[in-house]
């Protein structure tokens, strides 16, 4: 079974699946049908390939992710800015580390780790307790990005195991497991404009390599 978004894209476009066809001289019918297909044919296949071209996205962006790929963007740095704090200032009153501020202020965590996680449960607890505000209100609906860190194989090149390299940053080993486990944006950055948590950079620049693994905490700081 295969969900795709063709809908979805055609919307941000503001062009109706009539328009679309006409455009990519794909039958209306055939369009309106492929909402989900069974399988893949080589028809099916042209087709999508000349309707991606007309809504300019690559082919397999019209494929759904299927529901493990789920995921929640956090408002953190929105809140944040609301409520006239830094996620320094943040740090201290919830008592979480800043480099979980800063992952969780750029990046889109799996629904189903934080479902299934206490610890990170606990930390949308302590972060919206911080900013007087609901879990639902952090959190909007997203997808995961695609790009996946090698960090257990940079951390076995330095004949290091994960619990020493969080000894020698400082890092929380939960932090260390988050940039293991989860696809990462390394285009985002805590703000391009805004000076970075000094002593989270200085922790990542004091660690061998670190700051090339997690490059979505310094992207964009001087």
């Amino acid at each position: 079974m295969i969900n795709l978004r063709i809908q979805e894209f055609a919307e941000a476009k503001s062009l109706s699946l009539e328009e679309l066809s006409k455009l990519s001289s794909v039958p209306l019918q055939d369009i309106q049908s492929y909402t989900t297909i069974e399988s893949l044919t080589e028809e099916i296949a042209a087709n999508l390939r000349k309707i991606a071209a007309k809504l300019n996205v690559p082919v397999w962006e019209l494929v759904k992710p299927v529901a493990n790929r789920e995921a929640f963007k956090l408002k953190i740095l929105e809140m944040v800015e609301q409520k006239g704090l830094t996620l320094e200032e943040l740090s201290k009153l919830s008592g979480l580390h800043l480099a979980f501020l800063a992952f969780y202020s750029t990046q889109s965590v799996c629904k189903r780790k934080l479902e299934d996680l206490e610890s990170q449960h606990q930390h949308l607890t302590k972060i919206a307790k911080s900013l007087d505000c609901n879990i639902e209100d952090l959190r909007e609906e997203a997808e995961l990005p695609s790009t996946k860190l090698r960090f257990e194989e940079l951390v076995q090149e330095r004949g290091l195991t994960t619990d020493a390299l969080s000894m020698l940053t400082e890092l929380p080993h939960e932090f260390l497991d988050l940039i293991t486990t989860q696809p990462l944006d390394i285009s985002a950055s805590v703000g391009e404009t805004d000076k970075p948590p000094s002593r989270l950079l200085m922790k990542l620049q004091n660690a061998k390599g670190l700051c090339d693994i997690v490059p979505f905490l310094c992207h964009g700081h001087k």
